[in-house]
């Protein structure tokens, strides 16, 4: 039998932004919170419980907590083009350890650079309807995470000073990497949002609330982003750079289940 709204004694609504089940039986001795029914899920068991299974209801919360970033990362790359590929890859290694050294200098662990990409490549002319080999570009990327962002600014100028025209930014984004307090928060509200569309429900199938039975969250965190495609200018020419954090919100969407009293 195909399950539409009421079926076996369970009735379905469709609830703001979440799908509210609420399990309705007028036998008298259906399970309570502390019956068999209700034991394995009480117990630990991550068994999946279907909606009819006990009368109780089944509801989704959010909640939403906004935070400042504490983090940001940084993604650079040096390339450097040259007649022949050991001169590309000499050139770009060099330039590369004078970035990763100007950055360490700033205060930036070694654990907090990363390559995250290496090619060399050859480089043609298409002019005159013929292919001419002109030499070879070697590229590297580094991601880089800024963790003392009163000084990022400078400390970016400064890496960028030491990889001069080769150094290409590609992107800057912000982190919420201590979220503890945030998150706590977030996961009060979203429980406290469930909580109050199950008594909302419990009270319109004229029943009372009951235990929790079952809690899964989902965590979201959404740093704020930025895909800044630029070139270095001469060293001379660099200012540390000007860097608003912003906020960043931390969102927990829990799905909780409910048994009547």
């Amino acid at each position: 039998m195909t399950r539409r709204g009421l079926v076996l004694g369970v009735a379905t609504f469709a609830a703001a932004g979440a799908v509210v089940v609420v399990g309705l039986s007028g036998n008298s001795a259906a399970p309570r919170a502390g019956a068999t029914a209700l034991g394995p899920a009480l117990a630990g068991d991550t068994t999946p419980l279907a909606p009819d299974a006990f009368p109780g209801v089944t509801v989704q919360g959010v909640g939403k907590v906004t935070g400042t970033p504490d983090t940001l990362v940084l993604t650079l790359s040096i390339t450097k083009t040259a007649g022949d590929v050991s001169t590309a890859m000499n050139g770009m290694s060099a330039t590369m350890t004078a970035v990763q050294g100007s950055l360490k200098a700033n205060h930036v662990a070694d654990a907090d650079q990363k390559t995250s990409g290496l090619g060399v490549s050859a480089q043609y002319d298409y002019s005159s309807n013929k292919r001419t080999l002109t030499g070879y570009e070697a590229t590297e990327n580094l991601t880089v995470t800024l963790r003392d962002t009163k000084s990022a600014g400078a400390t970016i100028a400064a890496a960028a000073a030491a990889g001069g025209d080769a150094t290409q930014i590609s992107g800057l984004s912000t982190d919420l990497q201590n979220n503890s307090g945030p998150l706590n928060q977030a996961r009060d509200a979203a429980f406290n949002d469930a909580k109050a569309k199950a008594t909302q429900y419990a009270k319109s199938a004229g029943r009372s609330l009951g235990a929790v039975v079952r809690v899964e969250e989902n965590v979201a965190t959404e740093p704020t982003a930025s895909s800044n495609d630029m070139r270095a200018a001469a060293p001379s020419a660099i200012a540390p750079v000007p860097i608003q954090m912003g906020s960043t919100d931390v969102t927990v969407q829990v799905t909780v289940v409910f048994s009547f009293a």
